[in-house]
């Protein structure tokens, strides 16, 4: 487990610089620093949990739930009531009736919005282990035992610790207590979180967030189209719907918006890559070795998404980056292969790129307007000189070569990545793969390789049954195609779309994808004279990377101060 001074340097190096300032020149400081701590516990170390709300529940997920003593609650019509000896046989639920807990009474109606339903301390352990099913029957009071097709319950939450949240809200309470001036920890989330237009997919008339669109497109001249997996759409869902929302201190400008529905055989899963190309994969091999550096064995953690992370944190390699090198078992004969991962930014890297920004002071708006006129092969080559996205490579007999990149995804959540690589000029029964990055830019949770061939797919572009801005205008016609007719979103606006879908049948299911393209602006407004002799150094290929490693150092050394002057009162 990481150390508390690891993970605040992890996401904290210039926010806390002034507070160690304070500690450094000021004897009293310790005792401010305790009364800072006793007057801001109650908006820090908060924890959260997700509540995975889904239209249904099948009869093998609520055993698989029963099997691991999960608590199960049931919402009738009349009221809510837990369930004793949960079980399920031949597709129903049984249990015994008994009233649920005061604890239990507590969370019993979420938010909304899952990422901020907080949990007390006391009450964390038993409250992620239940499972809350929804029933329009009315529960008999005189009733004593629960039997019912689990197929009748209409809403499923599966309650489950928030760790990213949770972690990161006690790493930001840390930063907040020790430089507690006008500094909140909300304004601390703001100033790391991803920067780009926020997705939110509903479900039953819950929205919970989704991701970010096209991450790092911070001019017109960087516009590119993303495409979103919707992961969280049933799949005999008949209508989705979604939300577009602007987030504090930018603007949106999106061209357009599509719902994707790709038509599939029910045994493989499809994913579209960073250019719109649709691919379909069924079991993942999992690398062999997975190498960080030259000694850092990491497979283990790149094995499956469970949130366990590398986040690039090695020592440079010989091209100035941080690595990991995955080896995969290659078949015989085989020439082709399709990389998988799931990953996702990092909160430091979204720090560090706030602090290069600030370096340009009042003449920021001046830099971004001549950003604008540029070319953008330019630009894009600048943020791959720079290892921003996450670069990929295979080895040859003539060394490593570059297939192509992963696009950004900003910092609030992972996604599912899709790459074809080309295999039919590599030798042997293995196959290397390196990922490369600026330093702690990116956390990745999974690493696999398909190599089955790719199966025939339909692919549909739903028509909208509504776009309805935040201000009830119809926003249908500009974002119908990419024709620069941009729907321009500012302060707390968002756009709302709702479709309508067919169900699939026979042997076939569907999968569906947001295809948006746009870009965005930053509005913060910057002050403070330009440092032109540091920005000029960001001109050198690979300068991110050094950057980042020197402010974590200082990071850390900082924090190790600060704990001798803590210790030493």
């Amino acid at each position: 487990m990481k150390t508390l001074h690891s993970k605040l340097a992890h996401i904290a190096s210039f926010i806390f610089f002034p507070a160690l300032v304070i500690l450094k020149k000021k004897k009293k400081a310790a005792y401010v620093f305790a009364l800072l701590i006793s007057t801001s516990l109650s908006s820090c170390f908060l924890n959260f949990y997700r509540t995975n709300t889904k239209p249904s529940i099948d009869a093998a997920t609520a055993s698989n739930l029963s099997s691991q003593k999960k608590h199960f609650i049931i919402h009738f019509d009349n009221t809510a009531k837990a369930l004793e000896n949960a079980h399920v046989s031949n597709d129903s639920l049984y249990g015994t009736i008994i009233p649920i807990t005061p604890v239990q009474e507590r969370y019993l109606h979420p938010k909304a919005s899952s990422k901020n339903n907080r949990v007390s301390k006391k009450a964390r352990d038993s409250t992620v282990m239940e499972v809350h099913l929804y029933t329009h029957d009315s529960l008999n009071q005189r009733d004593s035992f629960f039997a019912a097709n689990v197929a009748s319950f209409y809403r499923a939450d599966v309650y489950e610790l928030n760790k990213s949240s949770t972690t990161v809200n006690h790493v930001l309470s840390v930063v907040g207590i020790v430089t507690g001036t006008l500094l909140t920890i909300g304004v601390i989330v703001t100033a790391i979180e991803c920067s780009c237009p926020h997705v939110y997919t509903g479900n039953n008339g819950i929205y919970s967030f989704a991701g970010g669109l096209y991450s790092g497109a911070v001019y017109s001249t960087l516009e590119r189209t993303d495409y979103m997996p919707l992961n969280t759409v049933p799949f005999d869902a008949k209508d989705i719907s979604f939300k577009i929302v602007n987030t504090e201190n930018e603007e949106q400008f999106i061209n357009k918006v599509e719902l994707l529905r790709v038509t599939h055989s029910k045994d493989v899963n499809v994913l579209a890559d960073r250019h719109g190309h649709i691919f379909t994969y069924k079991k993942l091999v999992a690398s062999s070795a997975a190498l960080a550096g030259a000694k850092n064995d990491v497979k283990n953690i790149v094995q499956q998404t469970d949130n366990n992370y590398y986040s690039f944190d090695n020592s440079a390699n010989e091209d100035g980056f941080s690595d990991v090198k995955l080896t995969f078992d290659k078949p015989v004969n085989t020439d082709h292969a399709k990389l998988i991962i799931h990953a996702r930014n990092t909160y430091w890297g979204g720090l560090i790129h706030k602090e290069f920004i600030h370096y340009f002071g009042d003449d920021f708006e001046k830099w971004r307007a001549k950003q604008e006129q540029a070319d953008p092969k330019e630009l894009e080559k600048w943020q791959t000189d720079q290892a921003l996205p996450l670069m990929v490579y295979i080895k040859t007999n003539d060394g490593w070569k570059f297939i192509d990149y992963y696009q950004l995804t900003g910092n609030m959540a992972g996604r599912d990545m899709i790459m074809q690589v080309d295999t039919k000029n590599i030798p042997g029964n293995t196959i290397e793969i390196k990922l490369e990055t600026a330093y702690r830019f990116w956390d990745l949770d999974l690493a696999g390789i398909d190599y089955s061939d790719d199966q025939n797919v339909t692919a549909t572009v739903i028509e909208p049954a509504q776009v309805m801005r935040s201000d009830s205008t119809d926003e249908s016609n500009d974002l119908k195609t990419g024709d620069k007719q941009f729907a321009h979103l500012k302060d707390d606006e968002f756009i709302s779309f709702r479709y309508s879908v067919p169900q699939s049948t026979g042997s076939t299911t569907a999968s569906y994808f947001l295809v948006s393209g746009g870009y965005y602006h930053n509005v913060e407004r910057l002050a403070g004279k330009a440092n032109y002799s540091e920005l000029y150094k960001f001109k050198k290929q690979g300068y991110f990377d050094k950057f980042s490693r020197e402010k974590y150092k200082e990071a850390q050394d900082a924090l190790a101060r600060l704990n001798n002057k803590i210790d030493s009162r």
